[in-house]
């Protein structure tokens, strides 16, 4: 009976073992093109933060939407330490879902190990509580600020403040970078067209 028992519990701990290993875990980079309205349309759409060079990146970390940008519309030319505008935040759901918004986005899966999944929620974590960074035109943003989280949980190359912000300007920076590593490494790309209403961004 022992013996039945022992071969029993060693085969439900084998099976367990493998259905975790089978279960991947991924981060999404979601980019969301810049853009302006086409002169047709310039009556009903509205003109965006940043224009065709300008969009946002949100980074999917389990079931979050994460992404950092500015405070109730404030920013700065310069970064500033002691008058903070930038913060990080949690979106409920993926607003282009469907037709909903018919934004041009690009998404990126991203598999990560268990050490950096975790890495991955401590900074969420730690960032949302309070911001690392100002939000500044010549500084942190969007693009710059996931690549520091990448950066952080070991997917990018680290580089100081100064050197994220230069390879990292503006989210197209970012995206080319990663779509070339997604070519290379096989990561799953995800494309989707937007409202012919507006001018998108092109890579």
């Amino acid at each position: 009976m022992l013996f039945r028992l022992f071969f029993f519990f060693l085969f439900c701990f084998s099976t367990a073992a493998i259905s975790l290993a089978g279960d991947s875990l991924v981060v999404k980079l979601h980019f969301v093109y810049g853009s302006k309205p086409r002169r047709a349309f310039k009556s009903v759409e509205k003109s965006y933060f940043g224009g065709i060079h300008g969009g946002h990146v949100y980074m999917e970390i389990g079931h979050d939407l994460f992404s950092f940008g500015r405070r109730k519309g404030q920013w700065h030319i310069f970064s500033h330490k002691r008058r903070v505008v930038g913060c990080y935040r949690l979106d409920s759901n993926l607003v282009w879902c469907g037709d909903t918004g018919r934004l041009k986005i690009t998404s990126i899966t991203i598999p990560v190990t268990a050490v950096q999944m975790q890495q991955f929620k401590s900074l969420e974590q730690q960032y949302l509580k309070a911001s690392p960074y100002d939000y500044a035109f010549f500084g942190m943003r969007c693009a710059a600020a996931a690549y520091d989280v990448l950066s952080s949980a070991g997917i990018c190359r680290k580089r100081s403040r100064a050197g994220i912000i230069a390879k990292n300007f503006y989210p197209k920076r970012l995206r080319l970078k990663l779509l070339k590593r997604a070519e290379k490494e096989h990561w799953q790309v995800e494309r989707r067209e937007g409202r012919p209403s507006r001018r998108w961004e092109k890579d």
